[in-house]
């Protein structure tokens, strides 16, 4: 029996919990709260399990296999280090922060141990980014481009460029891993943005609702990736499109299509890519294969460390080089 911890009682918890009850031989025992009460509320919803107002008394009470860590951007504290001290693998939802300095230092302290952990980078864990990946085997690519359009969270720190690091860190990130993870490492990054709606309504926002960034990556391969969050609520397109000499592949959570001169193919999702991604972690934690991790805490500071050169080329105006973060 595998005994999961959770630090966080939000939605992403509530979805990862939902899904370790359809797995057998898991068993959640524990949640972290912002307070005693939030966590001991949310706890009894869930048949034994108890709720903890920090992790250290969590760690002292149940023996945890794992641990998973869904809280917002700033409010990442010590979880990971002490994690890491006490030698407990961990699913960190992204991004990993935003406070540079803070990543490094839990990055450092992974290595150090060689610790076991992934990033909820689900987007790789979908049979349609298989497909994606087989398509392209067939083509040479000419440019992508990724788009994250939506609506802004309600939840105040996501509005706050402080706590949650912007759209770019806080959701566009996961575009930007799954250009990483199909087409390469990025070298360069320049990057525009502007409040064009929502400032306007709400003085309180100081995150950008527009942003163009552009990717030159290690292969000279030229990427635009597009987002805004200034769509009103239930409208929305995220999605990646690869231009290439045998055609358009465009692929979106639900779907692939790729279009050609001859045809029309389409293929639908058919597994869940969350549940692929928490079986990949959790068969790490009993056998110490991580063979089926696609992402862990060092993959994921890549796509961070590009969130961190987007803020840069914003606030500097120029193109930032990948390359300016020492490894």
């Amino acid at each position: 029996m595998i005994r999961v911890g959770f630090i966080g009682t939000g939605r992403f918890t509530r979805h990862h919990v939902e899904i370790l009850q359809e797995i057998e031989n898991v068993k959640v025992v524990g949640f972290v709260g912002s307070s005693q009460e939030k966590a001991e509320h949310f706890a009894a919803e869930y048949y034994e399990t108890t709720g903890y107002q920090n992790l250290e008394t969590m760690i002292a009470h149940e023996q945890l296999d794992a641990v998973y860590i869904c809280v917002p951007p700033m409010a990442h504290e010590n979880y990971e280090e002490i994690l890491i001290e006490h030698n407990v693998p961990f699913l960190v939802e992204k991004p990993l922060g935003v406070d540079e300095d803070k990543v490094q230092q839990v990055r450092q302290k992974v290595i150090k141990k060689n610790h076991l952990t992934a990033v909820g980078y689900h987007f790789r864990y979908a049979d349609t980014v298989k497909r994606f990946q087989e398509m392209l085997k067939e083509a040479d690519v000419g440019t992508v481009m990724g788009k994250w359009m939506g609506s802004m969270p309600g939840v105040y720190w996501w509005k706050d460029q402080a706590q949650s690091g912007g759209q770019f860190n806080e959701q566009t990130t996961h575009v930007v891993d799954l250009i990483r993870f199909l087409f390469g490492e990025v070298k360069s990054v320049y990057a525009q943005e502007s409040n064009a709606v929502t400032a306007k309504r709400d003085s309180s926002i100081t995150v950008a609702d527009v942003g163009l960034f552009t990717l030159t990556l290690e292969s000279g391969l030229l990427v635009q990736i597009s987002n805004t969050s200034v769509l009103p609520g239930g409208i929305g397109e995220v999605g990646i499109n690869a231009y290439t000499d045998q055609g358009i592949v465009e692929w979106q959570m639900g779907h692939i299509e790729k279009k050609t001169e001859a045809k029309l193919e389409k293929y639908i999702a058919r597994q869940n890519p969350y549940k692929r991604e928490n079986e990949a972690f959790l068969h790490a934690v009993k056998t110490g294969d991580r063979s089926k991790i696609l992402s862990d805490y060092e993959d994921g500071w890549k796509s961070f460390k590009v969130a961190l050169a987007a803020q840069k080329s914003i606030h500097e105006k120029r193109v930032v080089n990948l390359s300016e973060w020492s490894e």
